[in-house]
């Protein structure tokens, strides 16, 4: 099932047009989704909690079992079953919330906001070669389409890829295999990499004088990519490396830059206090990731070039999840069962007897009063010896 194209697109359709603002309709969808998938989120991130939470004592354990390795596993079993931890926790949440925020970046990266190339190989063999003439019907590749009426489509081009002889001419056109055909939608038709001495015009009619191989490409245009939002003068408007630093894109460089400390702000409400029993070089390692990791897949951005309606959603996305994540994390952890400890209390029960070496000091230093008869211990208390009765002469 294509979740683009079934729900999200008319879902954002729906809102553009309750808003009359493509804008907040990309902010209010991604809402809605970051809510949906907040049990998700919620689920992983705890896990997560638990996990640095345990490292600590779980190397108590490994310390105190590293000369028995089948006693480690073991108490490490017993560990996460006591504190009921699957190290499976944080990944499963999160592989389930996937396809559908990969849904919601498709969604913002074509029709309506930016334009989608379907392309057609095309093989041409030189004239006189013995070759067949193949002809799919249909393009493989597809684009979602919105018109200005809000009706949604599937494209695909016609012919599909194609084998013919040099010198042949096609005629390329467009037709919708869902949806109704949009009659107004004009795509624009050209080539990807070298033509190899082919021409295509307006209307999708393409000669190929030459043997080679030649890709067409029919562009569908995104009808809100011109719109503007706040401080964006164009949702659809792609920029990357130094054409980011003109005026006009500076637009585009804020939302780089904004997406960039959102990510951090994110990350850093995610850091566990550190633990008294935790690794120094642990710690280390999380405050360098902590600090690097925003940078890095900032930089990376430059010289990506996407939208800026994307870059509008992963900020918003970034926002809501820093909040949800605040929320999470204000609720502390429950205490991790300490299994050692158990241990060692059951031993000491187990092999306590009832004998004055086991009374406290307070009560053992009290002089014991036997009451045995006939006892010489010092101290003792004897029962005063019966007189006896003598016979009386008569």
């Amino acid at each position: 099932m294509d979740i683009t194209y079934s729900f999200m697109i008319p879902i954002l359709e729906a809102i553009a047009k309750a808003c009359h603002s493509y804008g907040w309709a990309i902010v209010l969808l991604t809402v809605l989704v970051r809510i949906l998938v907040y049990p998700l989120v919620a689920s992983s991130t705890r896990s997560m909690q638990r996990m640095a939470q345990m490292q600590p004592q779980l190397k108590v354990i490994q310390e105190r079992y590293k000369s028995d390795p089948e006693m480690f596993q073991k108490k490490a079993m017993e560990f996460y079953q006591k504190n009921k931890i699957n190290p499976m926790g944080g990944c499963l949440p999160t592989l389930v919330q996937l396809p559908i925020l990969f849904a919601l970046f498709a969604t913002f990266t074509g029709p309506p906001f930016g334009d989608k190339t379907i392309p057609v190989k095309i093989k041409v063999a030189a004239q006189g070669a013995q070759v067949q003439v193949k002809k799919s019907e249909v393009s493989a590749a597809n684009s979602p389409y919105v018109s200005a009426d809000g009706k949604l489509s599937k494209i695909v081009v016609f012919p599909g890829d194609l084998d013919i002889i040099a010198g042949g001419s096609i005629d390329f056109q467009i037709r919708a295999i869902e949806g109704q055909s949009p009659e107004a939608l004009i795509p624009e038709w050209r080539f990807h990499g070298d033509a190899n001495g082919a021409t295509i015009d307006k209307t999708g009619h393409a000669v190929f004088p030459k043997a080679g191989e030649v890709t067409v490409e029919a562009v569908i245009p995104g009808i809100a990519k011109e719109e503007s939002f706040g401080f964006i003068n164009s949702l659809g408007k792609v920029a990357s490396g130094l054409d980011l630093f003109k005026p006009s894109n500076w637009d585009a460089l804020a939302l780089i830059l904004l997406f960039g400390i959102t990510m951090y702000l994110s990350q850093k409400l995610m850091v566990q206090p550190p633990s008294p029993n935790a690794d120094s070089q642990q710690q280390l390692i999380q405050q360098q990731t902590q600090r690097t990791m925003p940078i890095a897949v900032t930089a990376m951005f430059f010289f990506i070039p996407l939208p800026a309606g994307v870059y509008l959603y992963m900020v918003v996305s970034n926002i809501i999840q820093s909040l949800q994540t605040w929320l999470i994390m204000r609720k502390p952890a429950p205490m991790m069962v300490d299994v050692l400890a158990e241990a060692h209390g059951a031993a000491s029960s187990k092999g306590s007897i009832s004998s004055q070496a086991n009374v406290p000091a307070a009560i053992s230093n009290t002089p014991v009063v036997s009451t045995t008869v006939g006892s010489s211990a010092p101290g003792s208390l004897k029962k005063p010896p019966r007189k006896k009765r003598s016979k009386k002469k008569k």
